[in-house]
């Protein structure tokens, strides 16, 4: 008698051809990936777990059930789950203003401090700017160091408006609720997801990564290895380490809508409303169909499914979870290249697979949006009309401050500049825009530049402050302002 699941034998049986694992072979060549894991799971236990390739290019060390990798943003629905076991136990609400429980999370716009609830947090609805990674890679900031700080943000848009991916944001939800339950944000993490699932290689800090030689290695877009990136500061909006087999348990409470081996982990009730939708989002990557955003996560029609999914990016690193809560079943995909879309080459073959073929080519299409991934690590270049430098270089230097980043030091450096952010003098690049306007940049990729404008009050030799600016359609950022000191 077979002991393999129907969802096991379709998984196995030959399309195009190939199986699904011959596929992820396949397609791990095709974008040049060293390795990833992949594993499906149900609400009855772990249907597929393979890793295919290498840990680190160039070894013959493989990538298996039990390699660590960073989960990079998909640590955001992790930790969306991990507040709700919170929510159970009505230490903190999603609903209720943040004050009630966390007085300390105080924002740049009073009626925001007010009114702001964890939901605007975790479905990226507060107003507040996009990303915001700068910040944790100043300093070795503490949680409160960063909560405290929080109050010197300028909002991008008004409270409320609409969409913007946030990790400052999801850390500050995070923290406010970890404050209510007498933890620390990572704590917060371990206590209530990852030690009560048993995901005994898994941790809320990058350490976690390097506790033994079983971990993926980050690659460069040319195949090179790149330095990992530490957010442990931001902790759930990023930080978390895990492996394919550790993935699997939280995805099958998921899916058995929160039990664990019989145990309750979350209420019903709470997994329903960190997969509802919490607001609109924009056109799905599949199908085009609206999206919505939901707690920490996304969720979007295929076919007449509706999808839960989380992706993420990390520098070297990429991964995805996708769960489809009607049938109990998801994968995740972890991969060890930059903004590889590897990961969502492999869930769309994983849909059409175990629901129904989509009537598209969604393989061509994924391979068209590889271009879209790169392009949030270019580097912007000077428009076409761009005026020349009307000053010289010495009009733009020394110390500048900002109540949010600390201190920023501009300094001659050949022809050029040298720049220096915080008390451990981050270094950053400094290059000519148009007449006083230049553009900040970081070695780190995962760091998005902007823009600075220079501004000069009558008659000066020196600027006397600047202020920042994106570069649409670019990935670039709004630094906000900066008095010389």
């Amino acid at each position: 008698m077979s002991t393999t699941t129907p969802l096991e034998e379709s998984l196995a049986r030959e399309v195009n051809g190939v199986s699904f694992s011959q596929f992820i072979e396949r397609t791990l060549q095709d974008y040049g990936v060293p390795g990833a894991v992949v594993v499906v799971a149900s609400d009855q236990g772990t249907e597929y777990l393979e890793g295919h390739g290498v840990r680190r290019r160039g070894d013959s060390a493989p990538v298996d059930g039990n390699t660590r990798f960073q989960i990079a943003s998909m640590s955001k629905f992790v930790t969306a789950t991990a507040v709700g076991a919170l929510v159970d136990k009505r230490a903190v609400s999603w609903d209720a203003p943040v004050r009630t429980f966390s007085p300390e999370t105080v924002l740049a716009d009073a009626y925001a401090t007010e009114n702001v609830i964890l939901r605007d947090f975790f479905a990226h609805r507060t107003g507040l700017p996009k990303y915001g990674d700068l910040l944790p890679r100043l300093v070795e900031y503490g949680p409160e160091e960063l909560l405290h700080r929080a109050r010197y943000l300028p909002f991008a848009t008004s409270f409320r408006f609409g969409y913007e991916y946030t990790n400052y944001g999801i850390f500050l939800g995070q923290c406010s609720a970890a404050r209510a339950a007498g933890m620390s944000p990572p704590q917060l993490l371990s206590q209530t997801i990852l030690e009560p699932l048993g995901m005994t290689r898994s941790a809320p800090v990058q350490a976690e990564l390097f506790k033994d030689n079983n971990h993926a290695a980050a690659h460069n877009l040319d195949g090179s290895v790149m330095p990992h990136e530490n957010v442990d500061s931001f902790s759930g909006a990023g930080a978390i380490v895990s492996t394919g087999r550790d993935l699997a348990r939280w995805m099958m409470m998921l899916l058995a809508e929160g039990s664990f081996g019989g145990a309750p982990i979350l209420h019903e009730d709470t997994v329903r409303d960190i997969f509802s939708a919490s607001m609109v989002g924009g056109p799905s990557s599949l199908l085009g169909e609206r999206s919505t955003v939901g707690l920490g996560c996304e969720s979007y029609p295929f076919l007449r499914w509706r999808v839960v999914e989380k992706n993420g990016a990390l520098n070297g690193m990429r991964s995805v979870v996708t769960l489809i809560p009607e049938l109990r079943v998801g994968i995740a995909i972890l991969a060890n290249k930059q903004m590889t879309v590897f990961p969502e080459a492999v869930r769309a073959e994983f849909l059409e697979r175990v629901l129904a073929p989509s009537g598209r080519d969604l393989q061509k299409q994924i391979h068209e949006e590889q271009k879209g991934w790169e392009s949030l690590v270019v580097i912007p270049t000077p428009p076409a009309d761009a005026q020349p430098l009307t000053r010289e270089l010495n009009a733009f230097t020394g110390p500048y401050v900002s109540p949010l980043y600390g201190a920023l030091e501009i300094t001659r450096d050949g022809a050029g500049f040298a720049v220096k952010i915080g008390e451990h003098d981050y270094p950053a690049m400094l290059a000519h825009w148009s007449g006083d306007t230049f553009l900040l940049r970081f070695d780190d990729p995962d760091i998005a530049p902007g823009l600075l404008k220079f501004h000069f009050e009558k008659e000066a030799s020196r600027a006397s402050s600047f202020d920042g600016a994106e570069v649409p359609p670019f990935n670039t950022v709004n630094y906000g302002h900066f008095d010389r000191t």
